[in-house]
């Protein structure tokens, strides 16, 4: 016996503790006759046997059911093969756990937990397993079938302990990206076993086993100190990012869970509590609200958050939401992944968001795999999003080099800032209805069995995409061409339908798959029509231009790519240069777009008002392309707007028009413009005068910025200061958000000065301000020059209990300079007195008594000995 051999052998369960076969008759009764949903598989997992209640449940006979594989696809944890991980699993440890999907004979979908356990003969050899579904939640009307949570085995409690021990237990890591702005915004840390025989387990095949044993709180316990100190590793590379870390219900509701969590954070000092975060089930806070409360309140006064994972699976209500102060909720990959096909996830999703807005959540969307999915979701309103079309999980090691090369797909970054208006989001639905439809014709051949109504075949009028067709549709876009012709392509969809059900029926199969082949022609003549009929709803909302043969895409790209293309090719740097473009013919903004898309960023607008609602975002172009003749607003009149504006006054303006009298470019330049473009316009001329006037503004750029630098120390001086404070207090008023503020003064600097001289004083300033500059911040804060020897750092949503940690860790970071001061009585070394201040500007005060707190906060620590911080009281 080889070596792999015996340790398998020394660590599979013990064969009493595992279903043996052959099944005894009595055995076989109660299989028959249990309220489980149950099926036993063999070796190739395929079915032996099954529950009449899994029957019942899926709308199959036994016999059909028999020597087929189950009809599931997995969901988590991911993998391209279920079954080789559940294998594994099996081999290793004898159970598996995961979710799946599965497909009822009449079409209609479930989810459930899957859990399976390995079968013994009565030579401790496994050839099959039994599987059991719990949790099931689906479209059907069907009742959950409940099965308790059984003991993990003793070897895999073993196993786990001896995993934490040897270090063999790791965490892989998923990024996080804003699709709307294309930063890389986190990271959720995802738990992997490096088992020493089975290899890389993923954590269903060991961690629900456990979830409600104590060993989950050994395990969570792990998994947050091992984040925090990749936090800080990370950081030291100067890569800043948020980590998720997810939490069992057992491990959060332990009454030393805070306690040790302050542990952690404290054994971790250069890992701000503000970059954790802690994922939690919904089921997990439901269990006990009360306790859940108080403990999120607790972590959040420590500058934890909290996220709710899997949302829209449990049981959440408008109560729970308001109850339950978790800043983010994550929408469930499983509707994420027929987000384009099935109209009742994408309505689901856009409900969840809703949610989300109501209740001032940030929403994150799990499971993205294409360009068209995370479009979709921008356009719900979702712009945050994680999943394998963006990254599969890493280890830590590679994540920087990964982010440093991201790029975001081209086509978010063009529809970024393109509005969709909500009352249109009917024609979504109706175009997944349509694809819904056929793919039920073609699962009923693949089923051989019918899965489409016979009323829907054979009356064009009664199907989903029908009833929004001729109601919702009609009434919106009734006059348009495009959307005439959708009828006649939707009535020749249902007569082959019908025809395909046909010969099915009639049991000839062959003619019904030929027939069928021509359904994904036609079906696609439907969405390329529902396609344009976007386009209209976007660009040309009025319906008054032609935008037949006109791609939705770019470049005419297919309907669903991966995401991972774009990323490798693309070698454009991180900020580029941004030219909005404003006009009412989409042909323009094609043209334009394409010719300059090489070498800048591309936002557009179809109207005046659009443009200067979109202008109003912090994100301000570079340059911008204006057309004169518009309806409604016209170019001139946009603009005047644009110059009387002060944030948007110094854009420079070009305008483009087919006007080309003397007088009509003399009034375009008196109000501001830079430039004159006549049309027809020459593309090479277009490109020779933008790039012209977007080096003239990025020099403009840089030389107001370096009035807002203090010219001694390279961080913003007291103007930038100002300004920051501003815009931080009514963010901060907006958004119902803390507002805190350190103010530092540098201990006995005039003696510094007196004993070193002054070139010696600006040196220590010096040091002092890179430090500062160099300081683990979190993304948003500012630090400045205030005047003399004062600093001073703005912490954006921070609470107390966070900026006290951020102003003693920069006053020891400055002490740790080991600048001498021969001269100071507080120390032999520079060090500074901060006064450390917060307030939460929604509930009154202004910016002024934000600052007198910070004042008076300073001069108690000067007061207390110096070299230390002092908080102003609340």
């Amino acid at each position: 016996m080889n070596k792999r051999t015996q340790a398998q052998k020394d660590q599979a369960p013990d064969a009493s503790s595992r279903l043996q076969l052959p099944l005894t008759d009595e055995a076989e009764t109660v299989f028959d006759s249990t309220r489980a949903v149950m099926m036993i598989l063999d070796a190739e997992g395929h079915i032996v046997s099954v529950s009449q209640r899994f029957s019942d449940l899926m709308g199959y006979s036994t016999a059909t059911l028999v020597g087929r594989a189950p009809p599931f696809y997995q969901i988590e944890p991911e993998s391209l093969s279920w079954h080789q991980d559940m294998r594994r699993a099996l081999d290793s440890v004898g159970v598996w756990h995961g979710q799946i999907q599965a497909q009822r004979k009449n079409g209609e979908s479930l989810r459930a937990r899957l859990h399976v356990c390995a079968l013994l003969d009565a030579h401790g050899k496994s050839e099959h397993a039994v599987a059991m579904l719990d949790e099931v939640s689906s479209l059907t009307e069907m009742p959950s079938a409940s099965i308790p949570d059984s003991a993990p085995s003793p070897e895999l409690l073993q196993g786990l302990r001896r995993a934490l021990a040897q270090n063999e237990l790791v965490l892989f890591y998923q990024p996080k990206v804003n699709m709307r702005s294309g930063k890389v915004v986190g990271a959720e840390a995802l738990l992997r076993w490096q088992h020493p025989d089975a290899g890389l387990l993923p954590p269903g095949a060991f961690l629900r086993q456990v979830e409600h044993h104590d060993l989950i709180v050994e395990i969570g316990d792990w998994v947050i100190r091992t984040a925090l100190a990749q936090i800080a590793a990370w950081r030291r590379l100067d890569l800043n990012l948020h980590v998720s870390v997810n939490v069992a219900a057992r491990h959060l509701q332990r009454a030393d869970f805070v306690p040790s969590l302050k542990r952690s954070l404290a054994a971790q000092p250069d890992s701000p509590p503000e970059q954790l975060e802690i994922e939690i089930l919904e089921s997990a806070a439901l269990e006990n609200t009360r306790h859940v409360q108080r403990v999120m309140d607790v972590c959040r006064e420590l500058g934890v958050t909290f996220s709710l994972d899997d949302f829209g699976t449990g049981y959440a209500s408008l109560a729970y939401l308001r109850e339950i102060p978790a800043e983010v909720l994550k929408i469930d990959r499983s509707f994420i992944k027929d987000l384009l096909e099935d109209s009742d996830d994408l309505i689901l999703v856009e409900g969840v968001i809703g949610l989300a807005r109501a209740f001032r959540r940030v929403v994150v969307a799990e499971g993205v795999e294409t360009a068209e999915q995370g479009l979709m979701l921008m356009r719900l309103g979702c712009d945050i999003a994680q999943g394998y079309g963006i990254a599969r999980p890493m280890p830590a090691a590679q994540l920087p080099d990964w982010v440093a090369n991201y790029r975001p797909d081209p086509e978010w970054s063009m529809w970024a800032d393109i509005p969709w208006e909500m009352e249109d989001f009917p024609l979504l639905v109706a175009k997944y209805d349509h694809i819904s439809w056929v793919k039920r014709v073609l699962d009923s051949l693949a089923n051989t069995m019918p899965l489409v109504p016979p009323e829907e075949l054979n009356d064009h009028r009664k199907c989903r995409f029908a009833q929004w067709y001729y109601h919702q549709g009609k009434a919106r876009f009734g006059n348009l061409p495009t959307f005439i012709e959708l009828e006649q392509a939707h009535i020749e969809v249902h007569k082959l339908g019908a025809k395909v059900m046909q010969s099915l029926s009639e049991h000839r199969l062959d003619e019904a798959k030929a027939l069928a082949r021509e359904l994904p022609v036609m079906r696609d003549t439907v969405l390329r029509n529902l396609d344009e009929l976007q386009r209209c709803v976007v660009l040309d909302p009025t319906g008054q231009h032609n935008l037949r043969e006109k791609p939705l895409r770019p470049g005419d790209a297919p309907a669903v790519q991966p995401l991972h293309a774009p990323h490798t090719l693309s070698s454009r740097k991180s900020r580029q240069p941004l030219v909005f473009i404003i006009d009412d013919t989409p042909t323009n903004i094609e043209l334009l777009a394409a010719a300059l898309s090489a070498d800048y960023a591309i936002k557009f607008a179809t109207s005046g008002a659009k443009a200067l609602t979109l202008l109003e975002k912090p994100e301000k172009p570079d340059l911008i392309l204006l057309d004169v003749m518009m309806p409604g607003m016209d170019g001139y009149q946009v603009c005047r707007h644009l110059k009387e504006n002060p944030a948007t006054r110094g854009i420079p303006v070009i305008f483009i028009s087919a006007k080309s009298e003397v007088a009509d470019q003399a009034h375009g330049f008196s109000l501001g413009a830079v430039d004159y473009i006549t049309k027809p316009f020459e593309l090479p001329v277009v490109l020779a005068r933008v790039r012209t006037h977007i080096n003239l503004k990025l020099r403009t750029d840089l030389l107001e910025a370096q009035a807002l630098i203090d010219a001694l120390t390279g961080i913003g001086n007291r103007r930038r200061f100002d300004e920051v404070l501003r815009l931080e207090w009514k963010r901060a008023l907006r958004n119902i958000m803390p507002l805190s503020m350190l103010m530092l003064d540098v201990d006995h600097f005039k003696a510094y000065n007196d004993h070193y001289g002054h070139g010696a004083g600006d040196n220590c300033l010096l040091q002092i301000g890179l430090a500062l500059r160099q300081a683990e911040l979190r993304p948003g804060d500012f630090v400045a020059r205030y005047g003399g020897e004062e600093f001073a750092v703005i912490l954006p949503n921070c609470h107390a209990a966070g900026a006290r940690a951020i102003g003693e860790r920069i006053r020891e970071e400055i002490e740790s300079l080991q600048l001498p001061h021969a001269q100071s009585t507080s120390a032999s070394v520079v060090t500074v007195s901060i006064g450390c201040a917060t307030q939460r500007p929604a509930r009154g005060g202004d910016i002024a008594s934000l600052l007198l707190a910070a004042d008076q906060a300073l001069y108690s620590a000067k007061q207390a000995g110096r070299n230390r911080l002092a908080e102003a009281s609340s």
